[in-house]
């Protein structure tokens, strides 16, 4: 009978970290920015503070570890998606279908406790809006490179892209934060419906927004702090 095969040093590394980003982004979830600890994420992952630290040494590390989790994971759902819609020529509906799992998702409502954490923190800031503005750039791409294999005009599809990108924030808010009775499937289906007209509309119209260009590129490294580091609250 063979003995049990011990983890390497790197296996039980990426397992931390893995633990420690899950940890932190139900944390978010479950109670939002003001009452996110770094002593609360090492306790959800049933890890020690000092593991924690090793790897994410200040607050922000962490904060900013968790974007990135959660914007690669986001990029690599629409991408499968992506391939499937182009094996199966649905692409509307396979893009829909990745919009709805990205912003009425639960995660959705951590990535925008992170975004009011990073509004009243400039050292936040940065390299959260750097992460934010790459993948969504990078998720645009995805579908709008799918629509345009598909036969619709990039502009349109750009433009479809973006109005239910808006559509769908709107009704995250005000299913999530204001007190209507939102109704998100029968919302989609009405948009689904309408999704033909807005892909082959030939009526010009000035741009809906314009994703800036990240202030630095994948795998650049992040501001150094300056001073002392402080260990994460």
């Amino acid at each position: 009978m063979t003995g049990k095969v011990r983890k390497t040093q790197e296996e039980r590394r990426r397992e931390t970290q893995a633990a420690v980003l899950s940890a932190a982004l139900q944390l978010l979830i479950a109670r939002g920015y003001s009452q996110f600890s770094a002593g609360q994420v090492a306790a959800r992952a049933g890890v020690s503070r000092g593991a924690l630290e090793r790897y994410f040494p200040t607050k922000n590390d962490l904060l900013v570890a968790v974007t990135q989790h959660a914007m690669d994971t986001a990029l690599d759902h629409a991408k499968a998606l992506a391939t499937r819609a182009s094996a199966e020529k649905d692409p509307v509906k396979r893009f829909l279908l990745d919009s709805q799992h990205f912003f009425l998702s639960p995660v959705f409502r951590a990535l925008i406790e992170l975004a009011i954490a990073a509004n009243d923190d400039p050292r936040l800031a940065q390299p959260h809006r750097a992460i934010v503005v790459r993948a969504r750039r990078g998720l645009n791409r995805i579908w709008l490179d799918a629509l345009s294999a598909a036969g619709f005009s990039r502009r349109n599809a750009e433009r479809f892209i973006l109005l239910t990108h808006y559509l769908l924030r709107g009704v995250f808010v005000v299913k999530r934060w204001l007190p209507y009775d939102a109704k998100p499937r029968a919302v989609m289906q009405a948009w689904s419906a309408l999704a033909p007209a807005v892909l082959e509309l030939q009526q010009a119209s000035p741009p809906l927004m314009a994703v800036p260009k990240a202030p630095e590129t994948a795998g650049s490294k992040r501001p150094r702090n300056r001073g002392s580091r402080k260990r994460p609250q």
